[in-house]
């Protein structure tokens, strides 16, 4: 179970366990809230085999073989015989660890994280010390104080592997350091007295007488005169259940009515009061809107003249543009008569277009052609010209040679 204001620490228990202890109760008529005696032939009904086949499911889940498990839950002193008969078909050896508080300790817990009065909170307790005390006598247990377990907790663990049979696991330092920082008394919130007990109100004999026993029986060790006395006080507990279970059965259909009567009203006025808080806000929204508004109106009159003037100076230029427009919706007409025209004109000059791009590759195959030949005949030219040259020059070298040897 998740930790939470109440309890910042953590709980310890397993919460599918819980909640299929919840559905069991309810099977059997009851819830976790009821202090008036179990019905055992609803119990073990046909109608919670379901919920035994699931708690046995779950508990193999939670714990699979583990050679050592701890199962915590105030649930379970209601039907100690019926998880019993569980644990025995798992071949599960149970042994219980019943931890003794002051009962007004637990009602003014309960009051303060459940809202629970004082007297049903003492008749909770009551039922359940009493009926698991009752059905825990044929396994091996040990009755602790819950105040002296938080003073000296190795005394009480070792007291309780004597009291069991119990071998704890092989128990390290850093483990000690651990539960010494949990087991603090800074969450130790309601504290009281025997004193107390002896004198409040609304501790009825019965509370106190059992808690007295209780406490005998952790201070020392069991005796039959004790458990004798227990079995007197859940006798004349019972007795007293019958005697107002029907008078308090219908006392409580009648505050259960009232306080749906009071959650619904509880409901609605808290649909009232988001309902005001979303209408306070849009009203706020809207004052802040409204200056804003206001803001704006003083600069649109400010404007306002302007925009007159602007308009009319509008009015006077509409009739010019609606001619203008009637103009270019004539020219309009005219300009997609030549834009078709362009388009079949467009078609014929592409056609031409590729034609002298063909064209053109001729006549560059011919240029080419003729800048060849002309080439070659500038060649011819060259080699005529070298030719002439030599000739003319030849009759002067040899007059020259003459003139040189005379």
């Amino acid at each position: 179970m998740p930790s939470h204001a109440a309890n910042p620490r953590g709980f310890f228990e397993s919460a599918p366990l819980a909640i299929a202890h919840d559905e069991l109760l309810a099977l059997a008529g009851t819830s976790w809230l009821d202090w008036r005696q179990l019905d055992q032939q609803r119990m073990n009904s046909k109608a919670t085999e379901p919920c035994r086949q699931k708690i046995k499911q779950l508990l193999i889940e939670e714990f699979g073989d583990e050679p050592l498990i701890v199962i915590k839950d105030p649930r379970t002193c209601r039907f100690v015989p019926f998880m019993s008969s569980i644990l025995d078909e798992m071949n599960v050896s149970p042994v219980a660890l019943l931890p003794v508080r002051n009962p007004l300790e637990v009602a003014y817990s309960l009051h303060r994280r459940d809202k629970i009065t004082l007297p049903e909170s003492l008749l909770l307790w009551l039922r359940h010390v009493l009926e698991a005390e009752y059905h825990s006598r044929h396994m091996p247990r040990y009755i602790l104080s819950y105040e002296g377990f938080l003073g000296d907790w190795r005394k009480h663990m070792d007291r309780a592997a004597e009291k069991t049979g119990v071998v704890w696991p092989a128990q390290s330092d850093h483990a000690d350091v651990k539960i010494e920082q949990f087991l603090t008394t800074d969450l130790y919130h309601e504290r009281s007295t025997l004193e107390d007990v002896r004198n409040h109100p609304d501790v009825t004999s019965l509370v106190r007488e059992t808690y007295q026993i209780l406490t005998a029986i952790a201070a020392g060790d069991e005796d039959n005169g004790l458990l004798a006395q227990l079995d007197i006080m859940r006798t004349r507990f019972d007795e007293a259940c019958e005697t107002f279970s029907v008078a308090m059965a219908t006392e409580e259909l009648a505050v259960a009515q009232l306080r749906g009567e009071l959650s619904a009203r509880g409901t609605e006025t808290e649909q009232v009061r988001q309902e005001n808080s979303k209408l306070a806000s849009f009203l706020e929204q809207q004052s802040v809107e409204i200056r804003g508004l206001a803001d704006e109106r003083d600069a649109l009159v400010g404007t306002r003249d302007t925009l007159i003037a602007e308009r009319d100076a509008l009015v006077n230029t509409q009739a010019s543009l609606i001619a203008e427009r009637d103009v270019l919706v004539d020219a309009q007409a005219s300009l997609i008569a030549e834009r078709d025209a362009l388009v079949d004109a467009q078609a014929s000059l592409i056609a031409e277009r590729d034609a002298l791009v063909d064209a053109h590759a001729s006549l560059i195959a011919e240029r080419d052609a003729l800048l060849r030949d002309m080439n070659c005949i500038a060649n011819e030219r060259d080699a005529l010209l070298t030719s002439r040259s030599w000739r003319l020059t030849a009759p002067l070298r040899l007059i020259g040679g003459l003139f040189a040897r005379g």
